[in-house]
């Protein structure tokens, strides 16, 4: 992964500002020095909460091609600002033509659902591989993965989830990114086929069980009480927990990238035997 490929993590802050100043952004806080950051070493954005971000800083981000994901402090997505691009893009006539066969379709779903059980089958080898042994040889379901991450959550839904949703949001950003670079459609998903990035939805659905991973090593190593507090609007992640969420996915990013660079090889290998394979088609009589 190229060395200036950083992500901009911005958390809400009591007198955080940023702004632009040419082709930099100026961050400033109270009680300390601003700080500029050039925005060529910035790849993702990534705004938890409400910051204060003047309009000429989405604008920045915006002509340099860097994706911006807004979320509130229990993980939803709020927003997500990418280009304008009134071209197609480059793959658009190709993620289009399988859409017009639901041979195509299908035979998408099926790899797209082999490269989550591979994705999943990972997640079961790092926590238990006695399971994952059981499962390679005899097969699992959906349901059977749900069970086992279940078996390793001690935690009630309301607090798994502010912190899935965080690092499921950092991931999304990745994947859109990955898929801006391969000048593929962000909207024109195949099972997501009416949703707003619906390639992007496509392929975090293969990735998805790398959140439920870093969900289970960060409840396993912290204390609950130092990633998570009760707020009006239900359970939030703490500064420290935030900080904790941002340094695991960090630490993991160089894999996570591989990963995605592996799954749009494997896309575009997918795409091109789907569109030469002759579709069948029944004569009636």
């Amino acid at each position: 992964m190229d060395s200036l490929d950083r992500t901009l993590y911005l958390n809400e802050k009591k007198g955080l500002e940023v702004s632009r100043d040419g082709p930099s952004l100026w961050i400033k806080e109270d009680g300390k020095s601003g700080r500029r950051i050039p925005v060529r070493l910035i790849s993702h954005v990534v705004i938890v909460g409400n910051v204060r971000l003047d309009a000429g800083s989405i604008t920045l981000f915006t002509e340099n091609n860097i994706p911006v994901t807004f979320m509130n402090k229990r993980g939803d997505e709020i927003a997500v600002t990418i280009p304008y691009n009134h071209k197609l893009n480059s793959h658009y006539e190709e993620q289009q033509s399988i859409l017009r066969h639901e041979e195509r379709i299908e035979k998408f779903r099926q790899w797209l659902v082999s490269e989550r059980r591979k994705m999943q089958l990972k997640v079961v080898y790092k926590l238990s591989k006695n399971v994952a042994k059981v499962f390679s040889t005899k097969g699992f379901r959906e349901q059977d993965y749900i069970d086992f991450i279940k078996r390793y959550v001690s935690v009630p839904e309301k607090q798994w989830r502010p912190v899935h949703s965080i690092i499921a949001g950092m991931l999304r950003e990745m994947v859109l990114k990955s898929i801006m670079t391969s000048e593929l459609d962000p909207h024109c998903g195949i099972i997501h086929r009416r949703d707003n990035f619906g390639m992007v939805l496509d392929l975090f659905y293969a990735t998805e069980p790398e959140c439920d991973l870093q969900t289970i090593q960060l409840f396993k190593s912290q204390k609950k009480d130092e990633l998570l507090i009760q707020s009006s609007t239900g359970w939030v992640l703490t500064r420290e927990g935030m900080r904790n969420v941002v340094e695991r996915f960090e630490n993991k990013k160089k894999l996570i990238h591989r990963l995605l660079e592996n799954i749009m090889d494997s896309l575009f290998e997918t795409i091109r035997l789907i569109r030469i394979k002759p579709i069948t088609r029944v004569k009636i009589y």
